[in-house]
């Protein structure tokens, strides 16, 4: 039986003995294998128990938290980390970017649409769509909700210009279509082809694929692209990422590493950066100590 809330074309039954995962035969292989992961996140949610407190805690929209969450597992372990290419710029990704993932990784459209809608950076969603223009995946992030599984985004504007021409387009004016027949609000939008596939990508403002572009009302503000380093003290300018953390690295190299390193005095009780200590054991800091 297929979980009709479900994200994917799949179910869990956690009553029977052992629990059943189910996937549609239908799917291609790669869609087959993230189905059956998000259908194994569904199981792992229901029997840790912390995952299933994570889940009660969320008051608005429980299921539709742990169906992103299983979404999210069954990318990370089709995608790791070091497999993608992320922006440094704080631009979003195109929809190119999600078809040169999926030509570059074994990963279905659907995984590939998760991890790069973690990336956005703005509002937004990340689509895969059928050769009719309607709806086979939806990841978002942030505000804009997502239109459902198996519903028609021909008539908007990026999709209709999309399946018209037959080719990867970009619009500055676009939105999504609910079943309630509400619209999203206004979004650039960009759609690329992957064989019969067509990913659109469409965020609320710094759209990756244009030199530059207005914000849309209600989301101009400044957002400054120099980041502070903690234990330096100073701004700086991200260059390069860590390859353990994928967080920015400061001109003297520290990184989210460098701080989970650190550790908590236990007399003035101050988080500090371990050359603060006078050994890797010493519980108390060295200005406490003089």
């Amino acid at each position: 039986m297929i979980g009709a809330r479900c994200s994917v074309a799949g179910g869990y039954v956690h009553s029977t003995t052992p629990p059943t995962l189910t996937v549609t035969e239908s799917l291609s292989l790669r869609r087959r294998q993230f189905t059956a992961l998000h259908e194994l996140g569904h199981h792992l949610q229901k029997t840790d128990s912390r995952l299933a407190l994570a889940v009660r805690r969320q008051s608005a929209a429980p299921e539709a938290f742990e169906d992103a969450a299983c979404d999210v597992f069954a990318s990370l372990v089709l995608i790791p980390d070091d497999t993608l290419q992320p922006r440094l710029d704080g631009r979003s990704p195109s929809a190119g970017d999600v078809v040169s993932l999926f030509e570059r990784t074994q990963a279905s459209r659907a995984a590939c649409s998760v991890r790069i809608a973690e990336q956005l950076g703005t509002d937004g969603i990340v689509a895969v769509l059928d050769s009719a223009g309607t709806v086979s995946f939806a990841a978002t992030h942030g505000e804009v909700y997502p239109p459902a599984r198996g519903w028609s985004q021909a008539d908007t504007p990026l999709v209709r210009a999309a399946l018209h021409r037959r080719t990867n387009v970009q619009v500055d004016d676009t939105y999504v279509q609910y079943r309630s027949g509400s619209t999203s609000v206004r979004l650039y939008g960009d759609a690329a082809w992957s064989g019969d596939y067509l990913i659109t990508v469409a965020v609320l403002d710094r759209p990756g694929w244009k030199s530059f572009a207005l914000p849309r009302t209600g989301s101009s503000g400044f957002v400054s692209r120099q980041q502070f380093c903690e234990v330096c003290e100073e701004q700086f300018f991200p260059a390069e990422n860590c390859s353990k953390c994928r967080t920015s690295r400061c001109p003297a190299g520290h990184c989210a590493c460098t701080y989970a390193a650190d550790r908590q005095c236990e007399r003035c009780f101050l988080t500090l950066n371990p050359n603060q200590f006078a050994s890797p054991t010493a519980r108390v800091c060295k200005e406490c100590a003089e």
